[in-house]
């Protein structure tokens, strides 16, 4: 970074002087361009390589990175009752028998 004292002398050793700053800084400009652009590039690789898994692509699922197991997409409605037997229902078991095999 150049000082305010930097650019007086700069300016006073006149114009051609100028101008040979300015190129200089336009160079180095364009080169930190180039070099963003590239990292970039790399950074959107990257992140669509790691973005990736076994439901995506064609890696194993033992390539995966997931701390948690994803919810269950089932198809089935809830009916609301509880599980087990249901209150009003007479149940039917098999008769004792005097003699079992």
């Amino acid at each position: 970074m150049l000082t305010r004292e930097e650019i007086l002398v700069i300016y006073e050793a006149g114009p051609e002087a100028v101008i040979s700053v300015i190129q200089r800084l336009e160079t180095i400009i364009e080169k930190q361009a180039i070099q963003i652009a590239e990292l970039e590039e790399r950074v959107k690789v990257l992140e669509s390589r790691l973005n990736q898994n076994s439901r995506n692509s064609s890696k194993p699922p033992s390539t995966d990175f997931v701390k948690e197991k994803p919810n269950p997409k089932s198809r089935r409605k809830k009916s609301g009752k509880k599980p087990g037997g249901q209150e009003g229902h007479l149940g039917s078991t098999l008769d004792m028998v005097t003699d079992p095999d």
